[in-house]
């Protein structure tokens, strides 16, 4: 989700959000967005979320949660975390999803001890 609120501006972000989750609906899949919501790692996200998700990426208010920070997001009242692949691929494992599509990943800064934990994830 986090191609929702830090990848694309609003409205584009929730334009973008309903139809990939409609074209995944077209091959005879389950869409399953995940985020960060009320205190709790939700996968599958219905409407009305999906627009939270993007409207807080409008607002400036939703937090970047990579593995290591979706516990402190479910622990705090009223955060929206938008989830980075390592987050995500954490998600699926908890799911039993196997598959799942990203709008990119975190890489590698050259020259920086700076390695995204989407790398590390993925391995």
């Amino acid at each position: 989700s986090t191609i929702l609120t830090h990848g694309l501006a609003w409205p584009r972000n929730l334009e973008v959000g309903r139809n990939l989750e409609e074209a995944i609906r077209a091959k005879g899949c389950v869409p399953a967005t995940m985020a960060i919501l009320d205190g709790r790692a939700k996968v599958g996200l219905g409407a009305a979320e999906l627009e939270r998700v993007a409207a807080a990426g409008r607002d400036g208010v939703a937090r970047k949660c990579s593995k290591r920070d979706v516990a402190a997001a479910c622990a705090e009242s009223g955060v929206v975390g938008a989830t980075t692949v390592a987050a995500t691929v954490t998600l699926c494992g908890l799911a039993g999803i196997s598959v799942f599509a990203t709008g990119g990943i975190g890489g590698a800064h050259a020259g920086l001890d700076d390695v995204s934990n989407d790398l590390i994830e993925l391995g």
